[in-house]
């Protein structure tokens, strides 16, 4: 019997030191996280997030991610690669609007550019330059063409800018803003539920001749690529060949935040054996 309770009173106060130890763990976690917020530099803010992350902070575990997308998208800015069978380049990477309070300066700028591109409000001529130049394309004729919007009005506004640039400042390049009509509203495909293979409808036609016109696609932002998907399947039933597509965008992907515990773990430990051994090599 007085074993037992032995073996009670060890339990419990085995108990009560995990209690205490997780409970200032998540304190710890939650003043490095507060701190990297205020960080006055990437490099600070970098530190401070490492630490929350290894407290287990998941908000940090989160602002890690976004913070180095290097280290988690197989996809970067102006790099070539293929989606859906089609060579894309994006210009940055864009982070949505939930993540808004986990983002740097920089990242907030870029997605604030690329609202304004959606509205209207910026003509994404540098974007589209860079993109063309990324995808090193050779000297034959392409003819852009731009995915439709939820409306006509929204499509108009979005590519106008873009497409007076091709016709008064790229002799090489055709516009293909008139060739599409928008016939009807539809929701937004940035918010449509389903999967990433869900049937889109199609609340436009192709009413220009694209016979044998090489093309290249421009939209906002790329998330899963189906909507590219659908207006390549349309291009091409109308007798154009996609060759490229360029987006303003990319969206980010949040990995699970075990992956990014274990990462920041494991970077942390390899720097430790690092030092060691180096400590070791001074003694030696």
């Amino acid at each position: 019997m007085e074993a037992k309770l032995w073996f009670i009173l060890l339990c419990s106060v085995v108990a009560l030191l995990l209690y205490v130890i997780g409970f200032w763990r998540r304190k710890a976690g939650e003043a490095a996280f507060a701190a990297a917020q205020l960080a006055e530099n990437d490099e600070q803010r970098d530190g401070y997030c490492r630490l929350a992350v290894l407290a287990g902070n998941r908000n940090a575990c989160r602002m890690f991610c976004l913070a180095r997308p290097d280290f988690f998208e197989d996809r970067q800015p102006l790099k070539l690669f293929k989606s859906r069978g089609v060579k894309t380049v994006f210009y940055g990477h864009y982070y949505p609007s939930r993540y808004k309070e986990l983002l740097n300066d920089k990242q907030r700028s870029f997605c604030q550019s690329l609202y304004e591109f959606k509205e209207g409000e910026a003509p994404g001529v540098e974007f589209f330059k860079m993109c063309l130049s990324a995808l090193q394309l050779n000297d034959l004729s392409y003819h852009v063409m731009f995915i439709p919007c939820s409306t006509e009005t929204k499509y108009f506004r979005r590519f106008r800018h873009l497409h007076e640039y091709i016709v008064t400042s790229r002799p090489e390049l055709t516009s293909g803003l008139h060739d599409v009509d928008v016939f009807e509203e539809r929701k937004s495909l940035h918010n449509a539920k389903g999967s990433e293979n869900r049937v889109l409808e199609r609340n436009y036609r192709i009413t220009g001749n694209l016979e044998g016109k090489q093309v290249v696609i421009v939209d906002d932002v790329l998330t899963t690529g189906q909507s590219m998907a659908d207006y390549k399947e349309e291009i091409e039933r109308c007798g154009g060949k996609v060759v490229a597509a360029v987006f303003y965008g990319k969206t980010v992907t949040m990995p699970p935040l075990f992956l990014i515990k274990v990462h920041v773990w494991g970077s942390y430990i390899a720097n430790l054996i690092g030092e060691l051994a180096k400590s070791s090599d001074k003694k030696g």
